[in-house]
């Protein structure tokens, strides 16, 4: 069970006297710079057509930032260029682009895949996917302006060897305990058809059908090793957000997550363990026996086995999940393990099948020896009946039925696991080692944006609080107190203001808070300057006396001259920036 905390303001950081923004006319130095290669930008497929894929496509935002250096930014060409950018040099004539890395390119046709995307997770380490499933840990070198240093992969694969898109949101590298190796996790978020999400529970624990739900948001928590100079994979988990992931981060040190989603949501896959409920205890399974009550049937011929296994009626393809290898069978019914253990012996997995009427389970299990008798199904697993052939388990079944069988599972266990899934999002802290959410708040304000934090940090996020935006930043699990987040800023009025800029596409703000940017789709741009904001050439004059006014909350709004659309921006304390797919805008805010 979540343990419940609450998002607890400092009242020092509100402004109940804040009176609004006050328009500047006053222009602000503009450069406009052409791009080396025009920026990549890819848009849904026609099977791509879920708001979850409109989302992850729509607001990808093409300009990354660098939390170990704020000299620089980079952006991914069509090509698959990295370029890295050096801020100073934006005011000059001569703007200093240069390519860093080539994202290898296995395959001509990108239809369908997500943009490449890129995370740096510690001052020399980044992480690189080119959008269609490899992903690729780079050695980058110190990144300053000065030094030309190119990148070098160190290791690349296909997540679990498959070639689905993802997007990477997160990523950070630390040491262990003992400071002999490190570990990176990573953070990629896909979007996925259920039929294909591969789960150690059904999907349907969460509400999941085919027909409302045909996608599924799925964020994949990767984690490699460090050891001795060689990257090796450690684990993966995944956990499955029907209604889309809004925020997702690793917390320091790296053994667990904050997420941003609403409920439900749950882990569905662990490569080290399981994370289906545990068969009942023997005592139960006794209890079972002596009242003749079987969890299974199952027969067989020289060339095969079969078993059946019965569930309510309305039991879809999606409750269940059924593994069949060399010599081993599982089930699973939503998220009760119902059977599991190592078969009697080895069988077909190719040839070997299962089916799913009227609730009624049947799996065919291939023999590989034809001669061998089998005695038993499942070593060690007394719950099982064998018959001579189909129809005595129909008759079986029917019998038990008629006998007043109980159900599997109570329909009080059904109609909660099909409810309606609540409205509110929440903020959750995930656990690693447990595989339990540990913590969950109820956010009764939207969310904004979010933005980088100091290095090693989880990025912070920004919450509407009455009118204010409000900046909150998740502890690390270093500190020796109860998990939260912490309040640090505030921006005023910026919840207001959003809520009426219908044609907004991103928010952004500097790590020193003075000011937030909303950039329209198309053109426009606000800033909204913080009263303890200072800036070279914006002078307010009190025109009853003439007295000039410093510090004050200004909002200055520009024209950008560009008819394509933005694909980037990125707030630093000088600079704004905005990317094009040809240009780059440098708006000169604050002087350094």
């Amino acid at each position: 069970m979540e343990q419940l905390f609450e998002l607890r303001p400092r009242k020092d950081l509100l402004d109940p006297t804040f009176e609004g923004y006050k328009l500047s006319l006053d222009s602000l130095p503009v450069y406009k710079h052409e791009v080396p290669v025009a920026v990549e930008h890819l848009k849904p497929n026609e099977e791509q057509f879920s708001f979850q894929h409109v989302k992850t496509f729509g607001l990808h935002n093409h300009l990354i930032d660098d939390p170990w250096s704020d000299e620089v930014a980079f952006f991914i060409s069509k090509d698959l260029q990295i370029f890295k950018i050096n801020l100073h040099s934006l005011v000059s004539q001569s703007p200093e682009f240069n390519s860093v890395w080539q994202i290898p390119r296995y395959l001509e046709s990108r239809d369908g895949w997500f943009n490449a995307s890129l995370s740096f997770a510690g001052p020399e380490l980044a992480v690189v996917t080119d959008g269609g499933g490899v992903l690729h840990i780079v050695d980058t070198g110190v990144r300053t302006p000065t030094n030309s240093h190119l990148w070098q992969a160190k290791l690349s694969s296909k997540v679990l060897g498959k070639s689905d898109p993802f997007k990477i949101t997160h990523s950070m590298l630390n040491a262990t305990e003992s400071n002999q190796s490190e570990t990176l996790s990573i953070l990629a978020l896909k979007v996925e058809s259920i039929d294909k999400v591969e789960s150690q529970i059904a999907l349907s624990v969460f509400g999941c059908n085919e027909k409302e739900t045909p996608f599924i948001s799925c964020l994949e928590w990767v984690q490699y090793e460090h050891v001795d100079g060689h990257w090796s994979f450690k684990q993966l988990k995944r956990l499955a957000i029907p209604h889309g992931l809004d925020y997702a981060s690793v917390l320091s040190p790296g053994k667990a997550l904050c997420l941003i989603a609403r409920e439900p949501l749950g882990i569905v896959f662990d490569s080290n363990k399981d994370v289906a409920a545990p068969l009942a205890n023997s005592e139960m399974m006794q209890d079972e026996i002596e009242t003749k009550i079987f969890a299974y049937t199952w027969t067989e011929s020289p060339e095969e086995v079969t078993v059946w296994m019965t569930f309510d009626k309305q039991t879809s393809k999606h409750d269940l999940v059924v593994k069949i290898e060399s010599q081993a069978l599982k089930v699973v019914y939503k998220n009760q393990t119902y059977l599991v253990g190592e078969l009697a012996h080895p069988i077909s997995v190719g040839s070997s099948t299962w089916t799913l009427s009227d609730g009624k389970l049947e799996v065919i299990l291939s023999k590989v020896d034809k001669s061998l008798s089998w005695n038993h199904l499942i070593q060690s697993d007394l719950r099982g009946r064998k018959v001579l052939d189909a129809e005595t388990a129909a008759d079986y079944e029917s019998q038990a039925e008629s006998g007043g069988r109980p159900p599997v599972f109570s329909s009080e266990q059904l109609e909660e696991c099909d409810d309606m899934p609540m409205d509110e999002s929440c903020i959750f802290r995930f656990d690693g080692e447990t595989n339990e959410f540990t913590h969950k708040a109820i956010l009764s304000g939207q969310l904004l944006f979010f933005t980088q934090s100091a290095p090693g940090l989880a990025p912070a996020f920004c919450l509407r609080h009455d009118v204010d935006g409000l900046i909150w930043q998740p502890m690390g699990d270093e500190l020796e107190q109860s998990w939260g987040c912490l309040h640090t800023a505030a921006l005023q009025a910026l919840g207001y203001i959003q809520a009426s800029k219908e044609q907004r596409k991103f928010t952004v703000a500097p790590p020193n808070m003075t000011y937030a940017a909303l950039c329209d789709s198309f053109s426009h741009v606000y800033i909204y300057r913080q009263s303890n904001c200072t800036s070279t050439g914006v002078e307010m004059v009190h025109r009853p006396t003439g007295r000039r006014v410093g510090n004050i909350a200004r909002q200055q709004v520009l024209n950008i001259d560009s008819s394509e659309e933005c694909l980037g921006a990125l707030a630093t304390n000088s600079f704004l920036l905005l990317l094009t797919s040809s240009s780059l805008f440098a708006i000169r805010v604050n002087s350094d």
